[in-house]
């Protein structure tokens, strides 16, 4: 690049230079001499002199004079340039102010151009040319200072976003201390936290040689000798501590010696606070002196502090949160426990599993004193787990544990240090083993009294604060809870048990009843069809009991039945069974027949057991006799109640014939297939081609907007009229039921198996009676239902009508899974319609769960029937199972079930009932639209509060830390009544009144009452929109 200055005067200076350069020498180290005098003039100059030294200073007035010198050359301007900007960081460097060096540029030139002034007699424009360059000299310089200030300006803004990025602060000190050691002028950096207020605890350290240094140096924050240095200085005051000069600081002394060797100058110690308490202090060292006392500076430093302690401070509140978020979940998966498990010890035991995995504590465990009143554990898991066994803690000794307060006290106890607690510090070596810093011990209660005590230990001191000691209080509630349950169980199993022998069983005589009867006789004719031999189902009578009553009384009559009860079993064989099902009625179920003979040899065993004379209390003697009906299966092939209905008539034959029968017993001859004249207009179009139909109702995935399945109902049609299941089901005896069942099926699999060709590859769901699936012949049928076509087994859903004394049944229960096995969905259909089988729920593995239609078509009227499909969500969630909604017959109902996070709905709002011709069509004309959990309705909206106002029930502490919770505009419903006009309803004001409520203290009383004035103005505002004046509710369609 070409000088921009006359080549004239460019030769004019070179020629003189060359000439006398000892004279232009001569006056330029004058010049610089006045220069340095005069700055000493100035106090604030006069520091910086002083803080340089004499050495120092001396180098400076040697580079000036060659820099001054350089100025007459007439150089190429671009090494001129550089120079002078390489000269102005240095300045920044020194802490030279931009408007001191103006200044003193001033002051120099006029002593430079008037030591040089005789040169310039004959040619005066050098002059000129010399300003010029002074001028431009003082541009560059000033450039170099402002691009260094720039420098340090963005190292600061590197280390902010450093500080405000998700790194942990470990990551973020290290990265800091990098960032800090690129700028010039620093030679070493240290950061350092403490735990004790005493010792500092390493963090990082920049170089080998600063590293060094602290190895071999004892620096401390107390008052003791080597806590009065700048670090401790810094710690207790809380200030920024400079020193200048460490040569010459007395705050220096105990460290002088060894700082020498590495040749630092300055230091600055700078405290950082958390939360306004002292947390760290970041040492920075410099060879330069003074360098830490520069404006600028001193700002970046007292930002970084600022800065970090905000870092730290933010990172240990999120550490703070997730910590509470780990317990809230271990809280939430207490209730899952507590529903699941079967057994007190699995309690204990993924109680203890689900703190250590999921929070932050190494160990759990549950202990209790055993009978020589020593601490044994009764469940663990974690670190050192396995040594609590040997911890021989007692309870009435006089070492001090916390397991023995926690129990004599009955309160939660505590220790946030318990390895430097001298009160414990027997058992300071375990806890150093097994790196156990703090530790808690929650009492469980059971039945009212101390039973046992669960503790955690964590590795960090000070980790327990009142949020995480009151849910670690809820989770030892919990558990006791949880066993008071298990014990009620028990107690109720065990009742149950009584109960269910009771129901099964006749209390006088002790014999089975018809319950246990009808359960029988179909276990037996399933072994009479295995082992291909005769069964035979009596009905027995005694012929002159009632003349024993009246004579002999009530008494006498029940001691004459308890012993022919005993006489019947002694008469039969032990594959027999006998039951009674009346006042003087007995049933007979005769297994292991092999003919007729069988039969007749029988019947005599039974007549002379009966009619030997029975001696009764009192010395009274009687004689009765007996009238038996029988029928032989399989000759009489039919139900449990059909045979024992055909039994009942032979034993009519019999004693209406008493007088002239030679037998006691007769047998059944006919046959009857249908059991009234009621039933054959049904029964016949039952069995005809075109008299049973199907009508589809499409099932709707909400978060796709996609159709999955599709359920069938059937129906009869005669001639043009189609007749609903609610009008022929009740006429339909169970054989009628069979055929409906088995027939429907193949109805459902064809129409899925067409679908699934024309590229709607749909599941397909069938209703079916809960007595079907104890049929003989269900299970072969659907295997060969499953064999006729070509649906994969997964896309049929069997549903089984919602019905507690079935779920109770094991056998129930076994055909369920069995159906499971071969692929087949089972889905349990009205859940909700009775209480049972929500109680039942977890006891029986189902792939569905189908919530009750009559629980859902009134939400728009009453929305807290929202809150109970909500829970059945939660509960169909941890069984795995998927939840289908029926009775959705709205857009709005829709909507709040969306927000809920429901599977799939089913219902009028989708498509009503449709016939087969009517399915394809109806299929193709869909369009997907998705559903999320933004409310698009007020409904939706107040669903969403409802799902709100759940979780504050069961967790307020935790979700009242959530930012603005006083805010309702934020919440999804107050969101939804400010932009759809309703920010001044009554609504809104209720809802404004509860936000308020529970972002401060209140009592239970206050926030039920606003809850209710929320649900009475919810419905007043929801009745009053234009699009809810004119509802209408279909009727219900099967």
């Amino acid at each position: 690049m070409s000088s921009p200055f006359p080549l004239k005067s460019r030769k004019l200076l070179s020629s003189l230079l060359q000439n006398r350069q000892a004279d232009f020498s001569a006056a330029i180290a004058q010049a610089v001499e006045q220069f340095y005098a005069k700055v000493a003039e100035y106090p604030e100059l006069e520091i910086v002199l002083k803080r340089l030294g004499n050495e120092r200073v001396s180098r400076l007035k040697a580079e000036q004079c060659k820099h001054s010198l350089s100025l007459l050359l007439p150089d190429d301007d671009d090494d001129f340039a550089l120079r002078s900007q390489e000269i102005g960081k240095i300045h920044a460097l020194m802490g030279i102010q931009s408007e001191w060096l103006i200044n003193s540029m001033a002051l120099y030139s006029d002593s430079l151009l008037d030591l040089l002034s005789p040169f310039f007699k004959d040619t005066p424009e050098l002059r000129g040319y010399l300003l010029q360059r002074l001028a431009t000299d003082l541009a560059r310089q000033l450039q170099g200072m402002e691009s260094a200030a720039q420098e340090e300006r963005k190292i600061l803004e590197r280390i902010d976003l450093l500080l405000i990025s998700d790194a942990t602060p470990e990551e973020s000190v290290g990265r800091m201390i990098d960032k800090l050691m690129s700028i010039p002028g620093l030679d070493g950096a240290w950061i350092s936290h403490s735990d004790d207020g005493i010792h500092l605890l390493r963090d990082q350290v920049s170089g080998e040689e600063l590293q060094e240094y602290l190895d071999t140096v004892e620096i401390r924050l107390d008052n003791s000798p080597f806590g009065q240095g700048p670090a401790g200085t810094a710690w207790r005051s809380g200030e920024i501590i400079y020193i200048d000069d460490w040569q010459t600081d007395p705050m220096s002394n105990p460290w002088r010696m060894a700082t020498q060797k590495y040749g630092w100058r300055s230091n600055v110690t700078i405290p950082v606070k958390v939360n306004a308490k002292p947390y760290a202090v970041i040492a920075l060292y410099s060879k330069i002196p003074g360098f830490f006392r520069v404006p600028n500076r001193q700002n970046l430093i007292r930002h970084l502090a600022i800065m970090l302690g905000i870092a730290i401070g933010r990172h240990q509140q999120q550490i703070r949160i997730d910590r509470l978020n780990s317990l809230y979940r271990a809280f939430l998966a207490e209730g899952d426990i507590l529903i699941r498990a079967r057994s007190e010890t699995e309690i204990l035991r993924k109680t203890c599993q689900h703190i250590v995995e999921g929070t932050l504590f190494k160990t759990a465990y549950v202990m209790k004193p055993d009978q020589d009143d020593c601490f044994k554990a009764l469940a663990g898991a974690g670190t050192g787990s396995g040594t609590l066994g040997n911890l021989g803690i007692q309870l009435f000794s006089d070492r001090p544990s916390l397991l023995r307060d926690t129990w004599q006290s009955e309160r939660l106890q505590y220790r946030n240090d318990y390895r430097n607690d001298p009160a414990f510090s027997a058992q300071h070596n375990l806890m150093e083993q097994q790196n156990w810093a703090s530790v808690a011990t929650i009492p469980i209660r059971r039945n009212g009294q101390i039973w046992a005590i669960l503790g955690v230990t964590s590795s960090e001191k000070n980790i327990f604060d009142q949020e995480i000691l009151g849910t670690l209080a809820r989770v030892g509630k919990l558990i006791g809870y949880g066993l008071d349950e298990m014990d009620l169980k028990k107690r109720i199993d065990q009742e149950r048990i009584t109960q269910s022998w009771m129901a099964r069983h006749d209390a006088l005589t002790r014999l089975p009843n018809r319950v246990a009867l009808l359960d029988r006789i179909p276990e037996a004719i399933q072994r009479t069809r295995r082992e291909e031999k005769l069964l035979g189902i009596c009905m027995l009578d005694l012929d002159d009991f009632k003349p024993v009553n009246d004579q002999h009384g009530h008494a006498a009559g029940d001691v004459l039945l308890q012993k022919v009860a005993n006489r019947l079993g002694q008469a039969l064989r032990q594959t027999d069974f006998v039951a009674r099902v009346g006042g003087d009625e007995f049933a007979l179920v005769l297994e292991n027949i092999q003919n007729m003979e069988d039969v007749e040899k029988l019947m005599v065993r039974i007549s002379e057991a009966l009619e030997r004379p029975y001696v009764l209390p009192g010395n009274i003697t009687v004689k009765i006799g007996a009238s038996l009906g029988i029928t032989i299966f399989p000759f009489d092939e039919g139900d449990s109640e059909i045979l024992l209905r055909h039994a009942d008539q032979a034993l009519y034959v019999a004693k209406a014939n008493k007088a002239e029968r030679s037998h006691f017993w007769a047998s059944f001859q006919g046959e009857e297939v249908f059991s009234g004249e009621s039933n054959l207009p049904y029964l016949t179009l039952l069995q005809q081609d075109e008299g049973l139909i199907a009508y589809y109702q499409p099932i709707l995935h909400l978060a796709t907007g996609r159709i999955i399945g599709i359920e069938a109902l059937a129906r009869l049609r005669q001639g043009t009229e189609i007749i609903l299941p609610d009008t022929f089901i009740p006429h339909l005896d169970s054989r009628a039921a069979q055929m409906l069942t088995s027939r429907i099926l193949r109805i459902a699999t064809r129409t899925a198996q067409q679908l699934h060709i024309a590229g709607f590859p749909l599941e397909v769901a069938v209703n079916i009676p809960p007595d079907a699936l104890f049929a003989d012949n269900f299970l072969p049928e659907l295997q060969a239902v499953l064999a006729d076509c070509t649906l994969a087994p997964e896309q049929l859903t069997l549903e089984i009508l919602e019905n507690g004394d079935f779920l109770s049944l094991q056998l129930a229960q076994e055909k369920i899974a069995t159906i499971r096995s071969l692929g087949v969905r089972v889905a349990l259909d009205d859940v909700g319609s009775a209480y049972a089988s929500l109680l039942r729920l977890k006891e029986i593995a189902v792939d569905e769960v189908k919530l009750d239609q009559c629980l859902v078509r009134g939400i728009p009227e009453q929305p807290g029937d929202l809150i109970f499909v909500g829970s059945v969500a939660a509960l169909a969630l941890s069984m795995g199972s998927r939840y289908v909604v029926e009775g959705a017959e709205t857009p709005e109902t829709l909507d709040a079930l969306a927000v809920l996070g429901v599977d799939c709905v089913q219902g009028y709002a989708i498509a009503r009932p449709m016939p087969e011709e009517s399915l394809l069509p109806w299929l193709q004309a869909w369009t997907p639209e998705p559903q999320n959990n933004q409310p698009k309705t007020l409904l939706g909206a107040y669903a969403s509060h409802l799902q709100f106002d759940s979780l504050y029930q069961i967790a307020p502490a935790i979700l009242g830390q959530l930012p603005s919770l006083d805010d309702s505009h934020r919440c999804r419903l107050g969101k939804y009544l400010d932009t759809h006009g309703l920010a001044d309803s009554a609504l809104a004001t209720a809802h404004h009144a509860y936000h308020a409520c529970i972002s401060r203290e209140h009592s239970p009383e206050e926030i039920t009452r606003l809850r209710k004035k929320m649900a009475d103005n919810f419905a007043a505002t929801h009745d009053s929109l234009p699009e809810n004046q004119a509802r209408i509710h279909p009727e219900n369609d099967s």
